[in-house]
């Protein structure tokens, strides 16, 4: 089902352009102004997954519906431009200012009144030297950098810390993305925790039991390494040293715990600030996994992020005529 937000006449002749985040599972548009302000917003269940490639530009049609009218770029970031999406754009390579992501956008051949553009995703060597990519969060950073630019932190050196399904790790010197590496951090506690003999007939909570992850992140720096560990979710329980609602939040800070301990101890250089750019809920679990190690942590909401990134980009498309005449 799409949500609706309506759109004033004030609004309207206000904005500047439309950014949409469209993910794997959830499609959300925004009607913006030049300063990044939402002046209205839409949202549908029309995720990536969803759709077959020639549904995606009907299913935006429908989304935007009064919203579509000439002179309104659509800049849209996500999985939209991955293979599966409406059309696959071909990554770019790391070292990469993000600012020339704007040079890199791809324009699609649509039916609609507005020019429509992708932002490209990226590729690097992680930091075992195998190939690594990442789609979406590289608009997520530009909105991190954007942000950091404009409170003049942005010289600080710092790693970024995307953590979700697939967490990245992020390093970047002077507004250029080095590199990065990813780990399945979220969809491993994932797995775990919906169909493992480790927490089989345990209680679920939506309630963080801090001294819970606590003990798993403890336990992630003692030897013998994660398979033995994440076992001890299940025999800590049956010895008694782990009540039974304890049990997922344990689990939960063995996955994070060697997240954070194995990407930190692997750079090549020393960490002191990481800004993470995610949800509330895995923020808190990343802050007490990198307090652990002495982090100090800054935190961005990923929704934010995005929005920011785009706006970015909006931004240097209007402030650059070249880059608007050279569109595909």
């Amino acid at each position: 089902m799409t949500s609706v937000k309506s759109v004033s006449s004030l609004s309207r002749s206000s904005a500047n352009f439309i950014a949409v985040d469209w993910g794997t599972t959830n499609l959300r548009a925004f009607m913006m102004n030049q300063h990044g302000q939402i002046q209205a917003q839409r949202s549908s269940a029309k995720g990536m997954l969803t759709l077959s490639s020639d549904e995606f530009e009907a299913v935006l049609a429908d989304l935007l519906d009064d919203w579509l009218e000439s002179g309104l770029p659509i800049y849209m970031a996500g999985m939209v431009g991955s293979r599966g999406g409406w059309q696959e754009v071909p990554y770019q390579s790391c070292p990469m200012r993000l600012t020339d992501l704007a040079n890199h956008l791809h324009w699609l051949e649509t039916s609609l009144p507005n020019q429509v553009a992708i932002v490209p995703g990226l590729q690097s060597q992680g930091i075992a030297g195998m190939a690594d990519v990442m789609r979406g969060e590289e608009t997520q950073l530009l909105g991190a950098l954007d942000w950091l630019e404009s409170h003049n932190l942005s010289s600080e050196d710092r790693v970024f810390c995307l953590p979700g399904t697939h967490c990245k790790w992020v390093q970047m010197e002077k507004g250029t993305v080095t590199g990065f590496s990813t780990a399945i951090t979220g969809e491993l506690f994932a797995r775990l925790n919906d169909e493992s003999s480790l927490v089989k007939g345990l209680p679920h909570s939506d309630e963080l039991h801090v001294q819970a992850f606590q003990k798993g992140l403890q336990a992630s720096q003692q030897a013998g390494g994660i398979m033995h560990q994440l076992f001890s979710a299940r025999s800590r329980y049956v010895c008694g040293e782990l009540a039974a609602e304890e049990v997922r939040d344990y689990l939960s800070g063995i996955v994070i715990g060697h997240d954070v301990n194995d990407i930190l101890s692997d750079l090549a250089y020393e960490v002191k600030r990481v800004l993470i750019i995610g949800s509330k809920a895995l923020n808190e679990r990343y802050q007490l996994a990198l307090a652990e190690q002495g982090m100090n942590v800054d935190f961005m909401e990923a929704g934010e992020a995005s929005i920011r990134g785009l706006k970015r980009l909006a931004n240097l498309m209007s402030d650059t005529p070249n880059l608007a005449e050279g569109k595909e």
